[in-house]
């Protein structure tokens, strides 16, 4: 079903960049202007010169510093396609040791609707303009598209298993995270990564923008190619695969901060949604972020100043579907952050969901010490700490052709940018 290849990818010459930790960066997305300005101060060759340059003209000074990165041997095309492992070993929030295992390819673009690889999350117009812009000018991408599948298996990973007793291919580390590039070229493993996927589906866990983009570029690129065949390089994109059933795959709660909602008041947004919920006090965000992982399904910590602390959990015999009032498949209702959304900020605090979109009137973090932080120190007038969406849930919301609200997963770590690139010449 999903087509995958090897390709050559473009990556930095250790002979000539000694250190790849100071010339990789963390996805554009989540880089501030501060964070701009250091990681281009921090080595003459950092990627951000290419995924985010800073200049007033940013998309021809990327391609120039492609260009320029390349004639001087910085940046080098691999001698033969290759599929690359990528281990990332990491400590998790409650101080485990964990290794994620996946690997980097292409794989052939599809459209949405024909099934082969399904999105979760909704795209704004915004971001894939910059992404074209950047793609048009270098015709390069810098970064990997992340996406799971599912192999109880496990086949891939016994390959992984051989190839972590060897020296890895390319080494960066970075907020704490080890990362770990290893090689594979040789034909009969490669056929064993393309074999898995003939009728296997693929789910974008992130980079929805970037998939859309490179989609919309092959359009335009096959406009003006009277000869294409479906082969050339613009049919495909660099994309990171992980087996939802790895034991690496660690997926964060991304937690809220409301502020600015016009005649708030704490007592009445309680007494209205005691409807459906109950409520137990608890002495601080300790004994609440514990309360919560146990209380399983549709409950929430809320946090409001004065350090007042309250496990919210879905009264039982309460429907979420009936009380989820916008229309969306059921596998999407049944969401902790759909209830959120829908029935305590919408339908009670009258946050209407363009203003959620927007951001008008809420802020997001996977730190719920930093959601206390804001609501104590008046920057924030309450605050919900979530559990995780669990990755069956993305599995089964992306399967009924829906997406989830924003904010709803946050897959950790990363993927850096500028570990490898991939031409699409």
């Amino acid at each position: 079903m999903a087509e995958i290849q090897p390709f050559k990818a473009i990556h930095y010459n250790t002979e000539v960049v000694k250190n790849l930790s100071k010339v990789v960066a963390p996805p554009y997305d989540v880089i501030n202007k501060e964070q701009q300005k250091e990681l281009f101060d921090r080595d003459p060759n950092n990627i951000i010169k290419l995924d985010l340059n800073p200049s007033a003209d940013p998309y021809p000074e990327a391609a120039k510093e492609l260009q320029r990165m390349l004639k001087e041997k910085a940046l080098v095309v691999d001698s033969e396609p290759a599929v690359y492992p990528c281990m990332q070993t990491f400590q998790t929030q409650d101080d485990k040791k964990v290794t994620r295992r996946g690997f980097i390819s292409w794989i052939k673009l599809e459209p949405f609707e024909a099934g082969v690889v399904l999105p979760h999350e909704h795209t704004l117009s915004g971001p894939k303009m910059d992404r074209l812009k950047l793609m048009t000018a270098t015709k390069a991408s810098f970064s990997q598209i992340f996406s799971l599948y599912g192999d109880p298996g496990k086949k891939l990973e016994k390959e992984y298993d051989k190839l972590v007793k060897t020296k890895p291919f390319l080494e960066a580390d970075q907020d704490g995270v080890n990362n770990r590039i290893y090689r594979i070229t040789d034909a009969a493993t490669l056929k064993l990564f393309h074999d898995l996927f003939k009728n296997m589906p693929v789910y974008i866990a992130d980079g929805h923008h970037r998939y859309e983009t490179a989609l919309e570029y092959q359009k335009q690129m096959k406009a003006k190619n009277s000869k294409h065949t479906g082969k050339e390089a613009y049919n495909y994109i660099m994309m990171y695969f992980t087996n939802i059933f790895d034991s690496g795959l660690v997926v964060y709660p991304t937690h809220r901060i409301l502020h600015s909602i016009a005649g708030f008041d704490a007592n009445k947004m309680m007494s209205a949604v005691k409807t459906n919920f109950e409520f137990t006090a608890k002495p601080d965000i300790g004994s609440l972020a514990s309360s919560l992982l146990s209380a399983g399904e549709h409950a929430y910590g809320l946090i409001l100043p004065e350090k007042k602390y309250f496990l919210m959990k879905l009264k039982s015999g309460s429907d979420v579907l009936a009380i989820v009032k916008e229309n969306v498949p059921a596998p999407v209702k049944r969401l902790d952050v759909t209830l959120l959304h829908d029935f305590v900020l919408t339908q009670t605090l009258g946050i209407s969901k363009e203003a959620q979109e927007k951001k008008l009137n809420i802020n997001y973090t996977i730190d719920m010490h930093e959601v206390d932080a804001a609501v104590q120190a008046g920057k924030g007038q309450l605050g919900f700490i979530l559990n995780s969406t669990k990755v069956e849930q993305v599995k089964e919301v992306a399967d009924a052709k829906a997406v989830m609200p924003q904010k709803s997963t946050y897959f950790y770590p990363k993927l850096l940018s500028g570990l490898l690139l991939s031409g699409l010449e």
